[in-house]
C-alpha cells in the first residue's frame, strides 16, 4: 500500500484546528455528500484546515480546495482516520462524518472551550437526524432551546431528539470530537491486539486511551450539530466480532498513523495524468 497527495489546499496553513472526514469508496451518493460537507466547513465561523482520505485509488473531483490524501487500497474508518492524524499539523484535529453537519460556529465553540479549560478532548450535544434534510442547511449554535433525550440505540425518530453526548446522559462524546494530537499523540486506534480491524468501536476505544493517560475531557451541553442516524447505512450499525475481538485480543498500541509516520505505507510523489 502506498499514498498520494493529490491536491492541497489553497489557505489556512496555520489554522488551529483541522477537521478530517474519511470518503470511502463506496459511498452512495458521494460527490453530493463532500460536496454539502465541504461548503459546511467552509462556513465555519473560524478557518479549519481540512483533510480528506480518499480509498482503494479514489480520485478526488477538481472543485475540491483541501488537503486531499488518496490511499492505494481499501481502507477501515478508523484507519482513514487515523492517517488524517498522522498527516494533520494543526494544534488541534476533529473528525467530521460525511453525512454529519456541524453549527457555522461549532468550531469555535469547541476549540475556543479547549483553550479555556486546557483540555484534551472536547465533544458537543447533537440533534438527531432520520433524513437528508439537514445537509444543505446552515445553522448556528445552538440549534435549539428545548430537545429531548431517549436511550434507545440505535435512535428511534422523534421530534426535536438529542444525542446526550454533551450532557453526559448517553456516556459519549458525540460523533464528532475535538482532541489534541500533542496531548495524546499522533494516533487512533485502528487494530486489536491480533492485527484484526476495528469496524465500529473506534470511538469508544480512543475515549479510554484518554481515561487512561488522564487526560481532561470536557462535554459541551450545546446543540453543536446534526447526527444523521440510518442504521441500514452506518458503520457502527453492522454486525461484526469487534467487543469479542477486544476482549481477546484488546488493543493494539499500534495504528495506522504509526505505519504511516514510520514508512511501512509511505507517500509517493503524485503524477497528474496526461
Amino acid at each position: 500500500m502506498h499514498f498520494i497527495k493529490a491536491r492541497t489546499q489553497s489557505d489556512n496553513e496555520t489554522a488551529l484546528v483541522t477537521v478530517f472526514c474519511a470518503v470511502w469508496h463506496r459511498q452512495n451518493n458521494k460527490l453530493d455528500l463532500l460536496k454539502s460537507h465541504y461548503i459546511n466547513l467552509r462556513q465555519q465561523s473560524v478557518g479549519v484546515r481540512i483533510i480528506y482520505i480518499f480509498d482503494n485509488g479514489d480520485m478526488p473531483p477538481e472543485w475540491l480546495d483541501a488537503d486531499c490524501y488518496v490511499f492505494s487500497q481499501a481502507l477501515s474508518i478508523y484507519e482513514a482516520w487515523s492517517a488524517a492524524v498522522a498527516l494533520s499539523n494543526s494544534l488541534f484535529v476533529m473528525n467530521l462524518n460525511m453525512d454529519d453537519r456541524l453549527a457555522t460556529n461549532a468550531v469555535e465553540l469547541l476549540v475556543g472551550a479547549a483553550c479555556a479549560s486546557s483540555a484534551g478532548m472536547v465533544g458537543g450535544e447533537w440533534l438527531v437526524c432520520f433524513d437528508n434534510s439537514h445537509l444543505d442547511e446552515p445553522f448556528k449554535a445552538p440549534i435549539l432551546t428545548a430537545s429531548e433525550f431517549a436511550p434507545d440505540w440505535p435512535p428511534k425518530p422523534r421530534e426535536r431528539l438529542r444525542l446526550g453526548s454533551g450532557t453526559g446522559e448517553r456516556g459519549t462524546f458525540g460523533p464528532a470530537t475535538l482532541w489534541s494530537p500533542k496531548m495524546v499523540g499522533k494516533y487512533y486506534p485502528s487494530y486489536f491486539g491480533d492485527g484484526s480491524l476495528i469496524r465500529s468501536v473506534g470511538d469508544a476505544l480512543f475515549w479510554h486511551v484518554f481515561q487512561q493517560k488522564n487526560l481532561k475531557t470536557v462535554r459541551l451541553p450545546l446543540l453543536i450539530g446534526k447526527y444523521f442516524s440510518s442504521p441500514s447505512d452506518q458503520a457502527e450499525f453492522r454486525a461484526n466480532q469487534d467487543n469479542e475481538l477486544y476482549q481477546r485480543y484488546g488493543l493494539s498500541n499500534v495504528s495506522f498513523a504509526d505505519r504511516i509516520l514510520g514508512g511501512e505505507v509511505p507517500q509517493l510523489a503524485f503524477q497528474p495524468a496526461g
